[in-house]
């Protein structure tokens, strides 16, 4: 009985293989054809084929698909360390002034790479906290103590053992934005909104102090 059954799987096995035949690779072994000629005294058509296939050499298929790997860019990169160093040479020079609409602005006369490594410089030498940076859209984002937030009542046992206050900082965005002729500093109070002209002025004169 057992051997009746092998047998059968054997059969049902083999004619499997044999009903489902894998088509994909009969292109291999095709042959193309002469292109369709018509004869002159019915038609003055000349036949040719939309997709010709190219004449490709024959040669051994590599084992395995290798995904080639895209170059290194450097090209960006190496122009602007060349501008960069013929930056260097020239003369750094501020000017703190307002823009059109009053907007008090530090301008520089240097290029963004040198302007944006000056400008942390600058708030280091001021000590001016750096809770983060994006160098993309030219912006550092400091603290400052402010001045004019209410101050926190301490409690008793603060007090008691003469604990200093709390002291509130507030969140400003120094934006550094390309110009024709060197770039700008402005002062911004969030993404969307300018810091009072009082506070951007001072703090502009504190950088372009410590430029």
């Amino acid at each position: 009985m057992r051997l009746v059954l092998l047998g059968c799987v054997l059969l049902v096995l083999s004619g499997c293989s044999w009903l489902v035949n894998d088509h994909d690779n009969d292109y291999l072994k095709s042959d193309v054809q002469p292109n369709i000629v018509i004869p002159k005294d019915i038609a003055a058509i000349e036949l040719k084929p939309q997709f010709p296939i190219p004449e490709v050499a024959a040669g051994p298929l590599p084992k395995a698909f290798v995904l080639p790997r895209p170059r290194p860019l450097v090209v960006a990169q190496e122009v602007e360390s060349a501008s960069l160093v013929d930056d260097q040479s020239i003369k750094l020079e501020t000017n703190l002034l307002k823009d059109g609409n009053g907007t008090p602005i530090l301008r520089l006369n240097v290029e963004f790479p040198r302007a944006w490594a000056q400008l942390g410089e600058a708030l280091n030498k001021a000590d001016i906290a750096i809770s983060d940076l994006n160098r993309s859209i030219g912006t550092y984002y400091v603290e400052l103590p402010d001045d004019n937030a209410e101050k926190v009542e301490q409690g008793f046992w603060a007090s008691l053992f003469g604990s200093e206050p709390e002291v509130v900082m507030l969140a400003l965005q120094v934006k550094l934005n390309r110009a024709r002729s060197g770039v700008y500093i402005a002062i911004h109070q969030d993404l969307d909104n300018l810091a009072e002209d009082k506070l951007a002025e001072a703090l502009l004169a504190r950088i372009q102090k410590n430029l």
